[in-house]
């Protein structure tokens, strides 16, 4: 089972010819509403990889509620532990520019209610898989790592949006998957002067866990780390038409983790969730452009 504990929102997605400067307005082209949230990406995501997923988080007491459930019912992920509390569903204001660059602003609302508690809640096993982001409380995350850890379950915590984390927390997390941005203020926080060509690398060393550092068009660099040396996988990028980047990272971290669940070495993992991340950036919006794992196909998957 992959459990994901994380946000739940609306996302309101803009196309611009160019993204907005500090003091410009600008004219959009067009204007789309989709259920999004880091949390509920990966949720779906991992759901199309062929997971059996359940979701825990929550939902405001608002009408958009209603249609932030949406897919994950629709996709048959276990929403019971979705909880409805009082005050505004979260939201994303989300503009994507004419090169597939994007511009993003969260506004919490029920997310930021998702307690220790509820991290308490997820009823991880060994050998679940347990995926994290930071759209939801820290201190509710750093509670999920350790009640999973304590439970044998693989925890997967996705660095997004940044946030500075206690240095007890890497020692809960079996991945730390992150974008170059998030690995470099990382990085920054732990005062590690770490180059671009081994930043992985020096990451995984210092923190004595595996990284994967997603790359963008460029691909992934992953580095298991054991306790006699670390092991490097480059993962080629992939070349498709890309329309939209918003749910790549959210397709990757949900694939991965099903994959992994699967008994999916660490490279094949990658390989798999580098795919359908790719085939995500070829279509609009976050969920509504998540592949299935059939689509992979195409890349030989």
């Amino acid at each position: 089972m992959i459990h994901v504990l994380g946000s739940i929102n609306i996302d309101y997605s803009c196309s611009v010819e160019n993204l907005p400067r500090p003091g410009e307005t600008i004219v959009g082209k067009s204007l789309f509403t989709t259920p999004g949230g880091k949390g509920a990406n990966q949720a779906i995501a991992a759901r199309r990889a062929g997971g059996s997923v359940a979701m825990t988080g929550a939902v405001g007491s608002d009408e958009i509620a209603e249609q932030a459930l949406a897919c994950l019912q629709a996709d048959n992920v276990d929403i019971s532990r979705v909880q409805q509390l009082p005050g505004p569903t979260g939201c994303a204001f989300v503009f994507v520019d004419a090169h597939s660059e994007n511009q993003i602003v969260i506004v919490p609302g029920a997310n930021a209610g998702v307690s220790e508690s509820h991290s308490l809640a997820v009823p991880v096993k060994q050998g679940d898989v347990l995926l994290l982001q930071l759209e939801v409380p820290v201190a509710t995350v750093v509670a999920a790592a350790a009640h999973a850890r304590d439970c044998g379950a693989t925890v997967i915590a996705n660095l997004a949006p940044y946030q500075t984390l206690p240095a007890t927390f890497f020692h809960t997390i079996d991945i730390l998957l992150v974008n170059e941005t998030e690995a470099q203020l990382l990085a920054a926080d732990l005062n590690l002067n770490a180059s671009s060509d081994t930043l992985a690398s020096d990451l995984a060393e210092h923190l004595k866990t595996t990284v994967v550092l997603t790359l963008g068009a460029r691909g992934v660099t992953a580095v298991a780390a054991t306790q006699s040396a670390l092991q490097v996988h480059n993962i080629s990028g992939l070349t498709v038409d890309s329309i939209d980047t918003v749910g790549a990272g959210d397709t990757f971290a949900g694939y991965l983790g099903t994959m992994l669940e699967r008994g999916e070495a660490l490279k094949s993992a990658c390989e798999i969730a580098n795919k359908a991340a790719a085939l995500a950036c070829t279509k609009p919006g976050a969920q509504t452009a998540m592949p299935v794992i059939t689509d992979l196909e195409q890349f030989g998957a």
